[in-house]
C-alpha cells in the first residue's frame, strides 16, 4: 500500500511535466489541438493518481484500525507488518528497524517456516 503512494506521487510529477508540455505548446506553436489532447492526458493522469491516494488512504485507515501498519518510515506506536509474510516484524513502541535488521527478521521467519514444512 505504501508503494502505491509513491506510485501516486510519481503519477503527480508525470502529470506536471505534462502540464508544463501543454503550456509550452501553446505559446511557442499556438497548437490548441495538441494542448487540448495533452490536458485531457493531464486529467487523466491526475484523475487516476487521486483514486490511487483515496485507495490507499482507506486502506491506512484500515491499518490503523487493526492496530498495524506495513510502513517502514513511521507509526512506531504501531506494530509493523511485512507485506509479503504476514509476520510481525516490530513490535509497537519498538524503534524504528533499518531496512537490513527488517530483511533479516523476515529470512529468519522465511528459514524457519521451510525447516519446519520439510520436518
Amino acid at each position: 500500500m505504501w508503494r502505491l503512494i509513491v506510485v501516486a506521487m510519481l503519477f503527480v510529477g508525470v502529470g506536471l511535466v505534462i502540464m508544463l508540455a501543454a503550456i509550452i505548446t501553446v505559446v511557442v506553436t499556438h497548437e490548441t489541438i495538441v494542448a487540448g489532447i495533452l490536458v485531457c492526458v493531464m486529467a487523466a493522469v491526475f484523475t487516476a493518481c487521486f483514486s490511487m491516494l483515496f485507495w490507499a488512504s482507506k486502506q491506512m485507515k484500515k491499518e490503523f484500525a487493526a492496530c498495524y501498519t506495513t510502513s517502514t518510515l513511521g507509526y512506531p506506536n504501531l506494530e509493523q507488518v511485512d507485506v509479503s509474510t504476514g509476520l510481525i516484524v516490530r513490535a509497537a513502541g519498538e524503534p524504528l528497524l533499518s531496512r537490513q535488521v527488517r530483511r533479516e527478521r523476515v529470512l529468519a521467519f522465511k528459514a524457519s517456516r521451510t525447516v519446519s514444512r520439510e520436518s
